[in-house]
């Protein structure tokens, strides 16, 4: 995965990658600055009302009201080496998956420094 930092950071801030999350049919996806896509996990359809999602990765999950809901709460729990770990075991679906019309989040994490421990991003 491209470790080049987001442009748009001021001087003197972390360098931070940027994603962006998608939610089409029942499965979570996320694209990186390579254009890279991953499934990270489901999201299913609750009785009654709202959606549940689960990371295939570490198995969290969560109830939300809607995709759009789902993904920010998807959000909130991803860190960059975890994400980076994604990008390199999970194949590129790019030319499998049609994101026409998929709900979507951009995402911006900050990236490790030198030495600096995963727990640390936290």
């Amino acid at each position: 995965m491209a470790d080049a930092p987001d442009p748009d950071v001021p001087d003197g801030e972390p360098p931070r990658q940027r994603f962006r999350l998608y939610c089409t049919g029942e499965r979570i996806y996320c694209v990186n600055p390579d254009h890279k896509l991953v499934d990270l996990g489901g999201l299913t359809a609750r009785q009654g009302a709202g959606v549940r999602w689960e990371l295939d990765g570490t198995h969290a999950t969560g109830d939300a009201a809607d995709a759009a809901e789902a993904l920010r709460q998807i959000a909130q729990r991803l860190e960059f080496f975890w994400l980076d770990g994604q990008f390199t075991a999970l194949a590129d679906l790019r030319d499998e998956v049609n994101l026409e019309g998929a709900e979507q989040l951009d995402l911006v994490l900050r990236l490790p420094q030198p030495g600096e421990h995963p727990s640390a991003l936290g």
